[in-house]
């Protein structure tokens, strides 16, 4: 008898599962409502993000709204629950933890039975899509081009720093990649790792660069893991006439792109993603699948590394990118 009700169960539940789609793909897009949650909008960064959300927005013609977590578990789980008291019919949201998110994305995906896309971080458990980068790509870019810099440029080995991340599975990621690029010249002794510490904002950067340049004046190269931590460390270095370090790092900004124009620092590679075609593509995507529309499960964007050779290249990314700061 229990069998017979948990089958009957399961089936109302499946076929309520089933209905809701085909109602969603009968709106129009001006009845769409997404809803998305970002980790923080600090920095350049979140800010060319948010800017695709928005214009992937504007040109699909749907209600968008979107709040920030500021990298809080118990916020980020109480904007998923607000967005879903407004019966959103889709959810994007980049996840603060693999673990600790699941909770607030299942009450998307199980509970309400509405699309959820992900983008930059991911959650364990099953999502309708995810759009980003592999994170290993962005430190292991660096890096390769950082063994080869070190190969010509340090003959008698190089000391280097590394202000990295433990705490989210990309950062992890990035840093192991970075690190494997240079595997060869670790083991070989060309390169020491004299000062690894983790720093995630701008202020902790600034800070962290300030120690590693205290406890090993002669450190000869540091690499950052995201935009904010690289921003604190070109400062450091800039109020510590310190340009004879040569800083590499992680995500592109105009400040930055400046800095690499400069001479006060050297500031000679970054490894960067396409924030804005992520945020596009997320909405985008979460579109699609409240029309019916087949969703890529996974979509990587592209990598691309600046260096302090090609200025023409950097001086068109600030002339691109101006409007974001201005």
């Amino acid at each position: 008898m229990k069998k017979k009700v948990v089958s009957v169960l399961m089936c109302s539940a499946m076929v309520l599962g089933m209905a809701m789609p085909v109602m969603a793909a009968d709106k129009d897009n001006a009845d769409i409502t997404i809803g998305s949650v970002i980790m923080n909008n600090s920095g350049e960064w979140f800010a060319e993000v948010m800017k695709g959300q928005e214009d992937a927005a504007k040109d699909l013609g749907v209600e968008f709204s979107i709040v920030s977590s500021d990298n809080e578990i118990s916020k980020e789980s109480d904007n998923v629950a607000t967005f879903l008291a407004q019966q959103v019919d889709a959810l994007v949201i980049s996840p603060l933890s693999t673990d600790g998110s699941i909770a607030a994305v299942e009450s998307a995906t199980i509970d309400s039975g509405i699309p959820v896309v992900t983008w930059n971080t991911t959650v364990d458990t099953d999502v309708t899509s995810h759009v980003g980068v592999v994170p290993s790509e962005l430190g292991g870019n660096t890096g390769k081009y950082a063994a080869e810099y070190i190969k010509k440029n340090f003959p008698d080995g190089c000391k280097l720093a590394i202000i990295g991340d433990s705490n989210y599975e990309i950062g992890i990621e990035r840093c192991d990649g970075f690190k494997d690029a240079l595997k060869e010249l670790i083991d070989d002794g060309t390169v020491e790792i004299v000062n690894e510490q983790d720093a995630e904002l701008q202020e902790e950067g600034l800070d962290i660069t300030e120690q590693i340049l205290t406890a090993n004046p002669d450190v000869q190269m540091i690499w950052c893991w995201n935009q904010v931590s690289l921003l604190g460390c070109a400062a450091g270095l800039e109020n510590a006439q310190r340009s004879d370090i040569v800083l590499m790092g992680t995500d592109m900004s105009v400040e930055l792109a400046k800095d690499m124009l400069g001479d006060s620092i050297t500031l000679q590679a970054i490894t960067t993603q396409m924030p804005y075609e992520m945020g596009y593509t997320a909405v985008e995507n979460a579109v699609k699948a409240v029309k019916g529309t087949d969703v890529e499960k996974e979509i990587m964007i592209p990598t691309y590394t600046y260096t302090k050779e090609n200025l023409d290249e950097i001086q068109t990314y600030i002339d691109e990118h101006q409007d974001l700061v201005d």
